[in-house]
């Protein structure tokens, strides 16, 4: 004779999470973002170069004979080296207008034999230049180079030394001279204050002195802003929904629906209606009293008749995959021949 268990276990409807898969490794780091440079306001910095020039002399003896006379022209080179201060105004799509000023030692000089007889010693030295000019530059994208050109004021001390043969004395000129000056560069921002620049420049003051000079330079900008900030770390992906599983308990040896495995399965035809559609794993099982051969014919039938139930309520059968798993996978681990009430079951299980 079989006795029968009664359905008092109730249906019991479970939320279990999702296992935490493996730890996704973390972002990487945002790139830095450079952003728009901003060239406007007050710079300073040190320049070195050295140029080549041209340079004339002119000189007659002294009174009262004034007959010795020596003049011509001078091939001159050296170096350069100074500082500059200057203040840029910034326009929309990377235009700029400056004013740049600078004073620059200088060693640029040279000396031949001159004279009627060739035997006199010229010599032309320019000591120091400065220049006050107006500069017009362009960034491209508003980035980190600027190009620009600049031109304006040029002064400069020139000393001429005339050497001439015994008795004739010897005749030494310091000449501040004025002219202009033009030139083209290019400068680019190493850093949030710093920038370097190479420029070339023409200067004439006339026909004592007229030079080609090249210079690089490094200059601290005041007004840097700061850097901006980096860019927002992406948010990582929120973690999966947790399945929904409903459970549906049996009686002993039976494969009929209870009144509380119907409310049970109404749950899930409703919260399979609510979300979004999805395919329902309906797997049966039982407990370990019985051939495995018997129960696992079990398991199918009463799979299949909650699976009956759900379409019956609207799941359609495509959205299902329905199977029995025996007497294994047991909720509550037992041995052989136990009749445990929550191993017999079904469970509905929304991905």
């Amino acid at each position: 004779m079989r006795f029968r268990i009664s359905g008092a276990a109730a249906a019991l409807l479970l939320a279990s999470l999702a296992p935490a898969g493996a730890q996704a490794p973390p972002p990487p780091p945002p790139p830095m973002m450079m952003g728009v440079t901003d060239w406007s306001g007050f710079y300073l910095g040190p320049n070195v170069g050295g140029g080549q020039a041209n340079s004339s002399y002119h000189f007659t003896g002294p009174a009262p004979a004034k007959v010795t006379t020596a003049s011509g022209g001078l091939s001159l080179g050296g170096p350069v080296g100074g500082g500059t201060l200057g203040y840029n105004w910034e326009f929309s799509n990377g235009w700029l207008l400056g004013a740049e000023g600078d004073f620059d030692a200088s060693g640029i000089a040279g000396s031949k034999t001159c004279g009627p007889a060739s035997v006199d010693v010229c010599n032309s030295h320019n000591k120091w230049l400065g220049t006050a000019r107006a500069r017009l530059g362009w960034a491209p994208g508003g980035g980190n180079l600027l190009w620009f050109v600049t031109g304006g004021g040029a002064w400069g001390e020139i000393n001429t030394t005339v050497t001439l043969p015994a008795p004739t004395p010897r005749s030494d000129s310091d000449t501040v001279r004025s002219g202009w000056t033009a030139g083209a560069g290019a400068e680019y921002m190493v850093g949030p204050s710093w920038s370097v620049k190479g420029e070339y420049r023409y200067v004439d003051l006339g026909s004592k002195f007229e030079a080609n000079i090249g210079l690089v330079g490094l200059n601290y900008h005041f007004n840097a802003p700061p850097p901006p900030p980096p860019a927002p770390a992406a948010m990582p992906a929120p973690p999966p929904m947790a399945p929904k599983v409903f459970i549906v308990f049996f009686d002993w040896d039976k494969d009929v629906i209870t009144p509380e495995g119907e409310q049970i399965i109404q749950q899930a035809a409703d919260a399979y209606r609510a979300g979004a559609p999805v395919q329902l794993q309906v797997t049966g099982y039982t407990d370990r009293s019985g051939s495995p051969g018997y129960n696992q014919r079990l398991s199918e039938r009463r799979a299949n008749n909650v699976a009956k139930a759900l379409a019956a309520l609207g799941v359609p059968k495509s959205q299902m995959i329905v199977s029995g798993r025996g007497e294994n996978d047991n909720r509550v681990p037992t041995a052989p021949g136990v009749r445990e009430p929550q191993n017999r079951r079904v469970e509905i299980v929304s991905p």
